[in-house]
């Protein structure tokens, strides 16, 4: 369902969103890529980033929200971690807050300036994010979408 105000993705296979139906983000390099999050006593656990649905930045810590509900405080900067993940995949919406773009479910840019995450969390998105998140859900969707 395609509204002027609300885009609603879920309704479509990924596959579908994008231009050529190559390198869905549901693609064995997308579940291959992992992120090393440090937890106690200098060890660290690997996550998939396919598992990850949002990050939010807590001063300088983050919180890592999983797509299974479960969420881990890490004690470093989003900033640290965004450099490490995928670019495309992943995309900064305010300056607390970072999501994936495999978990967007519809977003709002003309009125109340939101996204909102399949898990149904809402998260607005800033005045000075709203262009670098429309660039990068272009490409990860494709122009199609965009009219």
């Amino acid at each position: 369902m395609i509204t002027t105000t609300y885009t609603k993705l879920t309704s479509l296979p990924v596959s579908a969103l994008k231009k050529d139906g190559k390198n869905s983000p549901l693609s064995n390099n997308f579940s291959e890529q992992f992120i090393s999050l440090p937890v106690c006593c200098k060890k660290s656990i690997s996550v998939p980033w396919s598992e990850i649905s949002h990050l939010e930045a807590i001063s300088n810590y983050t919180m890592f929200y999983f797509n299974n509900g479960k969420k881990l405080l890490v004690s470093r900067t989003m900033k640290d971690f965004l450099a490490k993940l995928d670019a495309k995949m992943f995309v900064r919406v305010h300056k607390s807050f970072a999501i994936n773009l495999h978990y967007l479910s519809q977003f709002d840019v003309k009125e109340e300036m939101y996204v909102l995450l399949k898990d149904g969390k809402r998260i607005s998105i800033s005045r000075r994010k709203k262009k670098d998140f429309l660039e990068k859900t272009r490409s990860y969707l494709g122009n199609n979408m965009f009219g």
